[in-house]
């Protein structure tokens, strides 16, 4: 059986593209138990039900193939697919530029055998394709979207996952369609926690009331969990499902002060993450809130950076306020100095903002090696430098996020030199209004170390501009992913004594596929390194290798190694 691999090589082949649209769909037969609808069958989704106390969700897939190429499989796809366009993503410090497709397919008419189970019955069949299908699914926002390459005379095994990502919006035209797909990490800000739930207190309780009746309990957590009245958060452990009624209530939750409560008040589900490590949750964020399965999250590199090289305490925030999705999770991004991005291996991953780390790979650039001539161009990045970073912390329960007054605590690190008026002459400062770290579950002075630690680390990697540098690369350096370092030699920038960078670290912040090239974004590493524990038979820094000089080395009096470059501050 040909391969993929066999025809990727071979001179003559014809490309595909596959693309898989699943779309709720419901597992009942029309009119047979417990389905006891009547009448014209519907089309097996919930808005064109019949039956709804009946509904079953399950999910279809619906295939869709190049359009300039044979059926490869002959299996129900449609050959429907005009093109594909897709916009890489950007890797950021506290928010990535995620990933979109755009994909255009043709709308003509159609039979729907293999989409409307009930086809035969139907006293005629009309219409085109797509318009069909989204009237019969205008709930096709968020829906899952995948798309793979391969090429004709291959199984559908065979085709390699290229994207995934959801539905954001479909733009009909006269004879094609246009679906806009944004990745998985867009969708978070599609998503709100706590959702907007119209719910209300039925009948009035006072300060002391243990239950309390509602217009409904769907949406909330159950057997357990945290609602808000006014300035209220009370706790309750029991859910009765048939009075719409919650029990065992817990009152002033979380410092928050028991009152009476009138009939016809509004009622807020509340979010609280107990608190975890930051990396953990990360991931309780990404597949409970968010709902991701753990195929699409690289779980062991959660976990590596979690446990490497550690020193994070356990973070949490009490969220009262329906608030997007994406906002919490990069919140805890940047309070970490990380970074978080959908690799191409479509998974969501992560990685720590440290200039070096033992063992780290790297690809080896040079002018004459590898970029093409007259790509490159230079962005210093100015914007990128602070002097200063500012942390409000233990944030009231119910304050506002952005507002000081609503805070306990402040902790700061200034770099006195860069704002002196021998070097930037001007503050340049960061805030934070941090929601996710308070007094009262760690120890106080393991929290305010941490803090300190950390924005001086962050601080100390941000004083100085980090240069953007932007190239061409042939395909045969295809296999450098986002996210990845390498070691560049270039005259694009060059040293204080006019001699030309070599080896200097950078990281892949976007990559993209243009007209048979790679075009790279790199994002210059901070000169400065940190210093981490070497085995005992590292040799001097003149003889050490790369690899060896990613741990730290002695340093003269200034600051200094042998070679005189600048020298390893502690983690």
């Amino acid at each position: 059986m040909t391969t993929y691999t066999e025809l990727k090589s071979a001179i003559s082949r014809t490309p595909v593209t596959l693309m898989v649209l699943t779309l709720d769909f419901c597992g009942r037969i029309f009119g047979e138990s417990p389905c006891n609808a009547t009448g014209a069958p519907c089309y097996n989704t919930y808005p064109t039900c019949k039956y709804k106390s009946a509904y079953l969700r399950q999910s279809k897939d619906y295939k869709f193939t190049s359009s300039n190429s044979p059926l490869p499989f002959k299996t129900n796809e449609r050959p429907y697919l005009e093109n594909i366009k897709y916009l890489p993503t950007e890797i950021k410090d506290n928010l990535t530029i995620t990933g979109r497709v755009v994909a255009k397919l043709f709308d003509v008419p159609d039979t729907d055998i293999g989409i409307d189970p009930y086809w035969a019955q139907r006293s005629s069949i009309q219409g085109t394709f797509w318009k069909k299908l989204i009237a019969r699914n205008p709930n096709y926002k968020g829906r899952l979207i995948k798309i793979y390459t391969g090429f004709l005379g291959i199984t559908e095994t065979e085709f390699q996952k290229k994207w995934v990502g959801v539905v954001e919006n479909i733009g009909l035209e006269k004879n094609s369609i246009r679906i806009e797909i944004i990745d998985l990490l867009k969708n978070l800000a599609e998503i709100e926690i706590p959702p907007k739930l119209d719910i209300k207190l039925v009948i009035e309780i006072t300060e002391t009331s243990t239950e309390l009746t509602l217009t409904t309990v769907t949406g909330l957590d159950s057997p357990a969990g945290y609602i808000r009245l006014k300035d209220e958060i009370i706790y309750y452990n029991e859910v009765d499902t048939a009075t719409n009624q919650l029990k065992g209530l817990t009152r002033g939750y979380f410092s928050t002060v028991a009152t009476t409560h009138k009939a016809k008040d509004k009622i807020q589900k509340v979010r609280y993450y107990s608190p975890t490590n930051p990396f953990d949750l990360l991931k309780e964020i990404l597949q409970v809130d968010a709902g991701i399965s753990t195929d699409y999250i690289d779980i062991d590199a959660f976990n590596y950076w979690r446990d490497w090289p550690g020193g994070e305490i356990n973070f949490s925030a009490i969220v009262s306020e329906p608030t997007k999705l994406n906002k919490l999770y990069f919140e805890i991004i940047d309070l970490i100095d990380c970074k978080s991005w959908i690799g191409e291996d479509l998974k969501i991953t992560i990685r720590r903002n440290i200039p070096n780390e033992p063992d780290r790979p790297y690809y080896v650039f040079t002018d004459e090696a590898n970029l093409i001539y007259g790509s490159t161009s230079v962005d210093l990045n100015e914007k990128s430098r602070l002097t200063r970073i500012l942390i409000y912390w233990d944030k009231t329960t119910l304050g506002k996020l952005d507002e000081i007054k609503e805070y306990n605590r402040l902790d700061m690190a200034i770099d006195a030199d860069a704002e002196s008026a021998d070097e930037y002459n001007e503050t340049i400062e960061k805030k934070y209004f941090c929601r996710w770290l308070r007094t009262g579950y760690i120890q106080e002075e393991l929290m305010t170390a941490f803090i300190k630690n950390n924005i001086t680390r962050q601080l100390f990697r941000q004083r100085n501009a980090q240069p953007f540098i932007k190239f061409d690369v042939e395909l045969k350096d295809s296999d450098i992913k986002s996210g990845s370092y390498c070691r560049l030699s270039t005259d694009e920038c060059l040293n204080i004594d006019g001699t030309m960078l070599l080896k200097e670290m950078f990281q892949v912040v976007r990559r993209d596929s243009v007209n048979n090239k790679i075009n790279l974004k790199l994002l210059k590493l901070p000169t400065e390194r940190f210093c981490f524990i070497a085995p005992n038979d590292t040799p001097g820094y003149d003889d050490a290798t790369d690899i060896q000089k990613e741990y730290g080395f002695i340093t003269d009096n200034n600051g200094l190694i042998d070679d005189k470059s600048i020298g390893y501050h502690i983690w």
